[in-house]
């Protein structure tokens, strides 16, 4: 089936997911609670089974570094054990001290921390030791760790210190998945959609998809939107396909903003607003989705007049051309669409 052109197929190997930050109040005067304490609520992965589910876990990029290192520093230094030399190496490689986070990951592992192996496993590969990570994961994945379920799925599925493994890595994601990974379900339709390391199998493909968008996976719910859309393995729903666009795009995604305008453009499965889908063209054309860039340069014709005069006068409201008074994608105007596509990285 058509994927997207903008988004890697699959996903790659994982440190920590996403979480939302939720630090007591006064969290950064608190005196009423311990150091220990401290550091759970700064720097908690919500992969440790050890965490203190006291506190809401935190993504990596949402680590308060200087709460973060002065409590675990001082909670690890008084001896507090595996969890705290784990919640200092985050909060280490957060700061980018790669080599000291590295260290106390290792450290943590020895002290049989999973999610520290897994991490540990992870950095260990990044600096050419495939065979070492895959072992880490595998051991942590053994003992029951998610993360190291979701990384060991990725090595066999990618060749990573051992043989691909189509069987091997839907055996560990489905495990990951079923502890309620987003991203596992999400590979796993993957796998099942492309068919090339397992069976195809596109209605089981678009039952994981569903599983992951449920969980909120953007990626998910593009694929699933795109199989209803085609009526590709499973029922054709064009009203559940926009829904699922409508979804990704109100989480600023590019490909849903622009599969959306389309179909507002022309009423496919949707009620038809040209005003509305003009306003979405324009900020997919704003995000630079490769998709409609593809669409722009090669099949103008499949834009609304509308829309293609929408984007040239952002065109023009940015002088990368003279005026904007009909709808021609002339070749000066595929020159600064062009432009416009390669002042930053595509998403």
């Amino acid at each position: 089936m058509f994927k997207r052109s903008s988004k890697k197929k699959t996903v790659g190997r994982a440190f920590f997911f996403a979480a939302l930050v939720a630090l007591p109040a006064g969290f950064a005067g608190a005196t009423d609670l311990s150091i220990e304490a401290q550091c759970d609520a700064a720097a908690g992965s919500r992969y440790d089974a050890t965490r203190n589910a006291a506190f809401a876990p935190v993504e990596a990029d949402d680590i308060k570094l200087g709460v973060a290192l002065s409590a675990c520093r001082e909670a690890y230094n008084s001896g507090g054990g595996a969890r705290m030399a784990f919640q200092l190496g985050r909060g280490l490689q957060k700061a980018g001290q790669d080599l000291e986070a590295l260290k106390l990951y290792g450290e943590a592992a020895k002290l049989g921390h999973t999610t520290a192996m897994a991490n540990y496993g992870g950095m260990l590969g990044a600096r050419g030791d495939q065979v070492s990570e895959f072992g880490l994961y595998r051991k942590a994945a053994e003992a029951g760790d998610l993360l190291g379920a979701y990384n060991l799925g990725v090595a066999y599925r990618d060749g990573i210190g051992t043989a691909v493994d189509g069987a091997e890595a839907m055996k560990w994601f489905e495990k990951a998945s079923a502890a309620g990974d987003e991203t596992a379900a999400f590979n796993i339709g993957v796998l099942l959609d492309d068919g090339s390391l397992v069976e195809e199998d596109n209605a089981k493909a678009a039952a994981y998809y569903r599983i992951a968008a449920e969980r909120g996976n953007v990626d998910a719910m593009i694929n699933l939107g795109l199989m209803l859309e085609a009526g590709e393995g499973i029922g054709k729903d064009l009203g559940s396909a926009a829904g699922l666009f409508r979804m990704a795009a109100e989480r600023g995604d590019s490909y849903g903003t622009f599969k959306l305008g389309l179909m507002q453009q022309n009423g496919a499965g949707i009620v038809k607003n040209i005003e509305e889908a003009v306003s979405r063209l324009v900020a997919a054309f704003e995000l630079k989705d490769v998709d409609l860039e593809i669409l722009l340069r090669d099949r103008p014709a499949e834009l609304s007049a509308e829309a293609r005069l929408a984007i040239k006068q952002v065109l023009a409201e940015r002088k990368l051309i003279a005026v904007a008074d009909n709808a021609e994608i002339d070749p000066i105007t595929l020159g600064a669409i062009e432009k416009h596509y390669q002042t930053s990285s595509r998403q």
